[in-house]
């Protein structure tokens, strides 16, 4: 696909990263400001456009009538708004997909339609930030929780501990331990290295592993891997920004929450949004402040600012004073690597990859209906509908053993009507079937794609 990126900021570089890898992309990235665009040319195999994303002559010199797709991401909502709006008018592309952080514009359903501002879809980072750490909440000991077939399977992601019961321990026997759980490992990550997940596979303390299993049933998968993790009770947000504050409503019904927040002004106008959460007009790096506010008794701690280096320092602060598991929101990579090197920092989200991950379902062809990205981008997990019958497909009436998929790709489970079936090696594929794959080699997306797309005479 030839795919026009308006704006080289966190959100426009990781898509320029992540969808480059894929040959056969086209990507051009347009912004004002050219150190951004020099630093990406460095590294990726990409066009730059140095100019306001928003004009007209920046766009055509951008070739934009050749574009597929439009991906507009700058700060401004009203200059990406404008942008799509031309790409459409102008230029007749067929795909143009916005980012919207005003929540004045999002209350209005008609708003983004083809007679009235033509955007195909709206993608909303802090929404989704938001969506992703309540369903960690939800789930005391999974890193990272992902949803296909609308829910009806989950994919996990924990961290397994020395001292439970499959640690040490071959993957086989996981299922003497849990008979009537369907459930299965789907790969395992060792020194950031992936490990194919076979019977034979012994889990390592400290792996991380990825299963796919049922909603109903993902706490008793983890306390296979972990140990048992207490339901938070007591939560301290810092930052009263647009997640923050979102996370605070969804949680005060249930948890005593307090939230700290820098701004005064902030402080007042989350204070008539909020009813049971205690809000402190501070600094969450004021040792004292945490002190009196309880944090050794604190279940989960969440650094929410929009400083990364702040949500770093308060998360290893928090931790060090006693917080039972801290959370920090970080962008950009270097604090990624040194979050993920403290052991105070037990968990790393990153805005930029599940926004990414809110894109790919969007620009992947065909039928895929769901496509997350893991590991920074290093692996990825799609939704894919089978196409085609016997006679015009290579894979439907086939076992997945018989397909031949490469070493790189598993398939983790097929959704058939509203039954959810684990892989096996002998399971046969079917015409429709909603099939779960994960990818520790991006590369083989397109390929995969192609192989359950079917064809026609």
């Amino acid at each position: 696909m030839k795919i026009l990126i308006l704006g080289a900021g966190q959100v426009g570089a990781s898509l320029a990263r992540h969808l480059s890898k894929d040959t056969e992309n086209e990507i051009t990235i347009v912004d004002k400001d050219a150190t951004n665009l020099a630093d990406i040319a460095r590294h990726l195999d990409v066009k730059t456009i140095c100019g306001q994303a928003s004009y007209p002559n920046i766009l055509e010199q951008a070739e934009i009538r050749t574009m597929d797709m439009v991906i507009a991401v700058t700060k401004s909502d009203e200059g990406n708004m404008l942008a799509c709006q031309m790409a459409h008018t102008l230029y007749n592309v067929d795909k143009k997909i916005a980012r919207i952080r005003t929540a004045e514009y999002l209350y209005h359903d008609k708003l983004f339609s083809n007679w009235a501002i033509p955007i195909d879809f709206v993608i909303t980072p802090e929404v989704l930030v938001t969506n992703f750490i309540k369903r960690m909440i939800e789930q005391p000991g999974a890193e990272q929780i992902f949803e296909f077939d609308n829910g009806l399977m989950q994919l996990v992601e924990t961290k397994a501990h020395a001292g439970t019961p499959i640690v040490g321990r071959p993957i086989k026997e996981l299922h003497e331990h849990l008979p009537k759980t369907q459930m299965r490992i789907v790969i395992v990550y060792r020194n950031g290295q992936a490990i194919p997940a076979y019977g034979d596979t012994v889990i390592k303390d400290g792996d991380r592993v990825y299963f796919v299993t049922k909603k109903e049933s993902i706490s008793q998968v983890l306390k296979e891997f972990r140990r048992l993790d207490r339901p938070y009770k007591n939560i301290i947000i810092a930052g009263g920004g647009l997640i923050g504050l979102s996370l605070a409503k969804f949680l005060e019904k249930n948890h005593h929450v307090r939230l700290i927040e820098l701004n005064k002004q902030r402080v007042k106008k989350i204070a008539d949004e909020l009813e049971n959460t205690l809000i402190l007009h501070g600094n969450a790096s004021d040792q004292d402040l945490l002190t009196e506010e309880g944090i050794e008794s604190t279940d989960l701690f969440l650094a929410l600012t929009d400083s990364d280096e702040i949500n770093v320092i308060v998360s290893i602060l928090a931790k060090r004073l006693g917080a039972h598991k801290t959370v920090a929101l970080v962008k950009r990579n270097v604090y990624k690597d040194l979050a993920t090197q403290s052991d105070d920092v037990d968990m790393v989200v990153s805005p930029d990859q599940i926004t990414t991950s809110g894109i790919l379902a969007h620009i992947r062809k065909g039928d895929t209906m769901m496509a997350h990205s893991l590991r920074q981008g290093k692996a990825e997990a799609i939704e894919v509908i089978v196409h085609g019958d016997q006679h015009h497909s290579d894979v439907v009436g086939k076992t997945i053993e018989e397909i031949g998929l490469p070493d790189s790709v598993v398939v983790a489970s097929i959704v058939r009507g509203d039954e959810a079936i684990m892989a096996s090696r002998t399971l046969m594929i079917e015409e429709n079937d909603h099939v779960l794959l994960v990818l520790s080699d991006v590369s083989k997306i397109h390929q995969m794609e192609e192989l359950f797309e079917g064809y026609f005479d």
